[in-house]
């Protein structure tokens, strides 16, 4: 029986395996680049390019924020001119509205000093009736002038009557059915003009359909002045 003895050498295993790993590594590095080369791949190209779309990134981050702040200064002016506008409207409203005013007070004073009818008696100059808050509250107003040359002082009462259904039939109410202090009548005594302004309430039930104003100058019954009125649209029921 022959024996053989053979050397035992582990580096030469381990040297045997390291060279080939690294003639794998470059084996494939050598196929990356060429590769990248068959791709025609420049790696200064690419650095180029990457630059290139930062600035472009850069560049349109730029703009984006420029047209942000632009947009808000433009809303900015938007509202400031929004709220001069409205200003300027409510200005003109209020404006207009006391244009209005002054032009009835004009031809309020121009009807007592120089009225188109000369006689020197008592008038009614003007008669409102609206709405009070309250669905079933009413305000008026009784404005009565004679003219200024008249040195007499103007006396009476004034009635107001309302007429309308309750429960569907006809019924008439007078002010002492209408006011909390339960007025029978308006009393009047001036020179030049007066106003004659009052609140009345409305009974749950009763429709009202017109207004009846009469005017009692104290000593001259002849004289009355009756005046009646539609139920106004603002104080529809």
């Amino acid at each position: 029986m022959n024996l053989v003895v053979k050397a035992h050498r582990p580096w030469v295993t381990r040297l045997i395996w390291v060279l080939g790993v690294i003639a794998l590594l470059i084996a494939g590095w050598s196929a990356f680049d060429f590769g990248r080369y068959s791709a025609r791949f420049d790696s200064a190209d690419a650095r180029r390019s990457e630059e290139s779309f930062a600035k472009n990134r850069d560049a349109l981050s730029a703009e984006i924020e420029t047209l942000r702040e632009g947009t808000a200064i433009l809303k900015r002016a938007a509202q400031i001119e929004k709220k001069a506008y409205n200003e300027l409207y409510t200005t003109l409203k209020a404006l207009q509205s006391e244009i209005l005013e002054l032009k009835e007070e004009l031809a309020f004073y121009r009807g007592i000093v120089s009225p188109r009818d000369a006689s020197r008696g008592l008038r009614l100059q003007k008669f409102t009736f609206e709405k009070n808050g309250n669905s079933r509250s009413y305000r008026y107003k009784v404005v009565l002038s004679q003219v200024l040359k008249n040195d007499r002082v103007a006396r009476g009462k004034v009635q107001l009557v309302f007429e309308g259904l309750q429960d569907g039939q006809a019924k008439v109410l007078k002010l002492r059915n209408v006011t909390a202090k339960r007025i029978n009548e308006l009393n009047y005594k001036f020179k030049y003009f007066q106003n004659i302004e009052g609140n009345i309430e409305i009974p749950d039930g009763f429709v009202a359909a017109r207004i009846i104003l009469r005017i009692f100058p104290r000593g001259r019954q002849q004289d009355m002045i009756e005046k009646t009125f539609d139920w106004p649209k603002n104080g529809e029921q």
